[in-house]
């Protein structure tokens, strides 16, 4: 996938867990929490494979922190930082 701004990786998270993850009427926005919207664990893994599949970035275990994992803002920094660092 070419190189995405971190908008647009924020946009293609957003839009993943809005149309996989969350019930219809149900959408969340950038900021809002994963956990307080409801989403779980199986729902968090179809999200980091969403992540591996689209940015070609895997999220390991050490950084499944919430400070990476929080939110798709928060997720999509994390891509952001690690697809400009080489990480």
């Amino acid at each position: 996938m070419p190189t995405c701004t971190l908008d647009e990786i924020v946009i293609g998270i957003v839009r993943f867990v809005n149309t996989e993850i969350m019930a219809s009427g149900q959408a969340i926005a950038a900021a809002d929490r994963f956990d307080l919207a409801g989403v779980d664990s199986m729902a968090l893994l179809k999200i980091l494979l969403f992540v591996e599949r689209e940015f070609g970035l895997w999220v390991p275990e050490e950084d499944l922190v919430i400070g990476n994992v929080a939110s798709a803002a928060a997720l999509g920094g994390y891509v952001d930082r690690r697809r400009r660092t080489g990480d």
